[in-house]
């Protein structure tokens, strides 16, 4: 696949987010901001009943596009996946969603901002 075409994905899945706006019912909210270029996110995660995985998760986020792409390709992808696993995600499984090899560190920023608060959130509970 090609930088454009991966530009591409990257610019569709930003404009039309999965699981995008609040979950009714959620167990747990978290913000996030990133205070280098002023992304925002809110994170909204609806647990099972022994409290270990993620059952549903909501998104509200004003943000790049990187920032937005990489919360709705994670929003998807950590539903049903337990803590340890969430836990277990890095910088690279995320480009991996994203489909680059390389990023700048500034972009690395705006693309690991929904792990850290989905994360953040879960230590917090």
């Amino acid at each position: 696949m090609t930088d454009d075409l991966y530009r591409e994905t990257i610019i569709t899945e930003a404009r039309h987010p999965q699981n995008y706006g609040p979950l009714e019912g959620a167990d747990i909210t978290q913000s996030q901001v990133n205070p280098s270029c002023g992304d925002s996110i809110e994170v909204y995660v609806k647990l099972d009943k022994e409290g270990q995985k993620i059952v549903d998760l909501g998104w509200e986020g004003k943000g790049c596009v990187v920032s937005m792409a990489s919360m709705s390709f994670l929003s998807a992808k950590v539903k049903g996946m337990s803590f340890v696993k969430i836990n277990q995600l890095t910088t690279d499984d995320l480009k991996q969603m994203l489909g680059v090899e390389e990023i700048t560190l500034s972009r690395e920023k705006c693309m690991m901002m929904g792990l850290m608060a989905i994360q953040k959130a879960l230590r917090d509970k």
